[in-house]
């Protein structure tokens, strides 16, 4: 039977630090690996970063995380210890410059109701947080766009976590289970529209994208526009009042300083004059 990790010690039996500092985690022949990508506001300041998994073989070849998700789509328990694994790795990695920085980290509706119903809020997550010298309010968990097959249970966990101090995202809203039934349901801090609807938008087809903008200003969410790729996505994004967005245009996926940079790298690009300076 696949075992689930729950107790500290588990999980500490599987990670490792790395010579620069970096903390990895090791798991069925996998090393589990952090990058951080920007969040930014339209003047191109640094709002936030998402953590955001790598994952290479043995042979140290990167693997495609969507293909890793498939291929344990039948094993919970490895579902869970890889996104409990990556989520303590991300903290201990963006904690090292001390930052006060926001940090986005991802949580797949299955962790998440298992957080609760193990009570591991307040037994680990809060304590790991407290000790790596970071705050509940600086996190924002993401909801993945996983259907689950208890909604209520999920909408309910949710709420405990924002009760905890954490701000609530909805991913990749307009995918799978990132409704606007669940947006609604938990009513979160920020919903961030799935990088689809932008290319879409683009392409003409605007409605999804603006229901979107309709219903945060109606729940009173923050809107990120992800997927701005280049500078027609990244005009689009702005001229739809997105409060922040997020894309290789404004920021790549890096193992950097969080606390180095204010700016994203697209203000580069616009001093460049490739772009215009927003207001």
């Amino acid at each position: 039977m696949d075992k689930i990790l729950r107790t500290r010690d588990e999980i500490e039996r599987h990670l490792l630090l790395q010579k620069e500092g970096q903390s990895v985690a090791l798991y069925q022949g996998l090393v589990l690996k952090s990058v951080f990508q920007p969040i930014v506001k339209a003047s191109g300041r640094i709002f936030a970063y998402e953590a955001l998994m790598r994952v290479y073989n043995s042979e140290g070849v990167l693997l495609n995380n969507g293909d890793l998700i498939n291929h344990y789509r039948g094993h919970t328990a490895h579902l869970l210890n890889i996104d409990r694994l990556a989520r303590v790795i991300h903290l201990r990695n963006f904690s090292r410059p001390q930052t006060s920085t926001k940090l986005f980290i991802n949580m797949m509706p299955a962790t998440i109701l298992f957080c609760e119903n193990e009570g591991l809020v307040d037994s680990i997550l809060l304590p790991r947080i407290y000790e790596l010298g970071l705050k509940p309010e600086q996190i924002y968990v993401e909801i993945l766009e996983h259907h689950t097959d208890d909604d209520i249970a999920l909408t309910r966990a949710i709420r405990q976590l924002k009760q905890a101090g954490f701000n609530i995202v909805i991913d990749d809203f307009g995918v799978e289970g990132s409704s606007e039934q669940r947006a609604r349901a938990v009513s979160p801090n920020i919903i961030k529209a799935d990088a689809s609807l932008l290319v879409e938008y683009v392409k003409g087809n605007t409605k999804p994208l603006l229901d979107v903008c309709e219903l945060c200003r109606e729940l009173g969410s923050k809107f990120i526009i992800e997927g701005v790729e280049d500078l027609k996505g990244y005009h689009a994004a702005i001229s739809l009042g997105a409060d922040y967005l997020q894309g290789f245009y404004v920021g790549f996926p890096q193992l950097i300083n969080v606390e180095s940079q204010s700016t994203s790298n697209f203000n580069q690009v616009n001093n460049k004059g490739n772009a215009g300076q927003p207001s």
